[in-house]
């Protein structure tokens, strides 16, 4: 999309943007490799994004106590100015991150003032913010480029837009991320709905962010092997999630399977493609609406999960997302953990609200923490 394709004349001087947060129901690992299905949804929880005219460019992050910080951009580098401290410097990596795309894209830009705030992660009595695995890094970065994208004129409602979020955002979370990730909570962010999908060629996206291409070239070609292809939701699903009570670093799990891999390739192809077939013969299921066939694929994905865990060393399947799991099926459910696991959220489905309800309830009772949190169709905007 070129710049120029959907902006409105003189940009506009008030936005505000919101993008959902993501649960992965299939495909969690497997779909790092080029070719390999997922399936994800976006959940009807939101980083809320709102950015006005401002003599220089400000941020205020509201979750994390950070109010009017002052940066600029430095060649192609967005720098915070004033002394900040690690913890603000690592609190502000996203949003850092994707306020440089967003300014790389447009070349000339006005000067913004952007406040950035959320429901993707849950606080203690302290109110410290804690990760819940919603993936609320990819939403704030979705949120932050499409509102200064909007800001300086650009529509955010069509297919031909949403790519374009899509693609400045992943470059900006994929490299504030350590170059790691399938971008699948990007895609979730941006899109909405429920979807399948199959991950860009990281190597070409860091052969082309590295060979001097523009990150406005970049935006605007095919990426070799990407697919978002929309799901219907199966007649009767019931969604439950719950929460374990314990945050997860995707990225140092990510760090440490990478490790198991490269020592031993075969077993990961073996596992990696008995998850990528389970996931095809899943979104076969949820097309047909098999109801049986889904709850017995997703039961069947998490033992994979779980010998993925075994052999690799890293601790996907917890005590806690075991127990969700568990008490799903005891009601003739299917749980499963979502995302990388190691803690975080995990879901059931079945076909009976009362037994969703009956699943809540026992969950409650063993140290699980059940959300009010539903599939939603609505991606950023």
């Amino acid at each position: 999309m070129s710049k120029e394709a959907g902006l409105l004349k003189g940009g506009q001087s008030m936005i505000e943007v919101s993008a959902p947060g993501k649960l992965i129901l299939a495909g969690e690992w497997s779909v790092l490799e080029k070719g390999n299905p997922g399936i994800v949804t976006a959940v009807n929880r939101r980083i809320h994004v709102a950015l006005e005219e401002s003599e220089s460019i400000r941020a205020t992050a509201v979750d994390f106590h950070i109010h009017d910080i002052g940066g600029e951009l430095e060649g192609d580098r967005f720098r915070w100015q004033g002394d900040l401290t690690d913890d603000q410097e690592k609190k502000l990596l996203f949003m850092r991150g994707a306020i440089e795309a967003a300014l790389q894209y447009l070349g000339d830009f006005r000067p913004f003032s952007i406040r950035i705030r959320g429901d993707l992660a849950s606080s203690d009595r302290d109110d410290d913010v804690r990760k819940i695995g919603f993936g609320s890094s990819a939403a704030a970065v979705v949120s932050c480029v499409a509102a200064i994208l909007a800001f300086h004129g650009i529509a955010l409602s069509s297919r031909q837009a949403r790519d374009l979020i899509y693609k400045i955002s992943t470059a900006a979370h994929y490299l504030a991320q350590g170059r790691i990730g399938s971008a699948i909570d990007v895609a979730a962010s941006t899109y909405g709905g429920v979807f399948v999908y199959r991950r860009f060629d990281p190597r070409w996206l860091l052969d082309s962010l590295s060979s001097g291409s523009s990150l406005s070239e970049i935006a605007a070609m095919e990426w070799p092997g990407l697919v978002v292809e929309q799901l219907e939701i199966p007649d009767g699903l019931d969604f439950a999630v719950a929460w374990t009570g314990n945050p997860a670093s995707t990225s140092a799990m990510v760090e440490k399977m990478n490790r198991w891999a490269s020592k031993h390739p075969a077993e990961q192809r073996k596992i990696y493609g008995r998850l990528a077939a389970l996931v095809n013969d899943l979104i076969d299921a949820w097309r047909r609406n098999r109801r049986e066939t889904i709850l017995s694929l997703t039961r069947q994905n998490e033992v994979y999960l779980r010998q993925l865990g075994e052999l690799s060393g890293v601790g996907i399947e917890t005590p806690e997302l075991k127990r969700l799991s568990d008490i799903a099926e005891r009601h003739g459910g299917a749980g499963k953990l979502s995302g990388a696991g190691g803690g975080d959220c995990g879901f059931a489905f079945t076909f009976d609200p009362a037994a969703s309800e009956r699943i809540r309830k026992e969950w409650r009772k063993h140290g699980l923490f059940p959300l009010d949190v539903k599939m939603a169709a609505e991606g950023v905007g």
